[in-house]
């Protein structure tokens, strides 16, 4: 068993942080008689769980209604819901990696000509690309809404 604190830094994660989840309705840890948390391996683990669904972009309703599944007998309703929310984030992180791998080739195509001081005579071309990406984004954004 372990106290916050300890939880905390051993995990390198702020107080504050555990105690917005908690804020938030998802309890971590177990409260002793004194007031103070205890935590467990299993608590240790919903942290990661929390801290890499954050990471990932999942919004604390969201993360809130998969921890729910978990506690609730199967059902085709439950998986339906589930199966829903995790394609829907499956989209849009794949999304964003393409936004992502477009700006790591811009910048890879950047960097020699910035370096050898060409920039100047590809300031067109980079802006058409950066132009590009910023449509890309705003696409994406507005499919998002739908």
């Amino acid at each position: 068993m372990y106290k916050m604190k300890d939880v905390s830094k051993e995990m390198d994660i702020p107080l504050s942080t555990i105690r917005y989840y908690e804020r938030q309705g998802i309890t971590i840890g177990k409260r002793q008689d004194n007031g103070y948390r205890i935590f467990d391996e299993a608590d240790k683990i919903l942290l990661e769980y929390l801290i890499v669904m954050k990471h990932v972009g999942f919004s604390i309703e969201e993360i809130k209604e998969l921890l729910n599944f978990l506690e609730f007998p199967e059902s085709d309703a439950c998986s339906e819901r589930s199966n829903q929310l995790l394609s829907k984030k499956e989209f849009e992180i794949k999304q964003k990696i393409r936004h992502e791998q477009m700006v790591l080739t811009l910048i890879q195509e950047l960097k020699p000509k910035i370096v050898a001081k060409e920039y100047a005579q590809y300031e067109e071309e980079i802006n058409k690309k950066i132009s590009s990406i910023y449509q890309e984004i705003q696409q994406s954004k507005l499919g998002e809404k739908k």
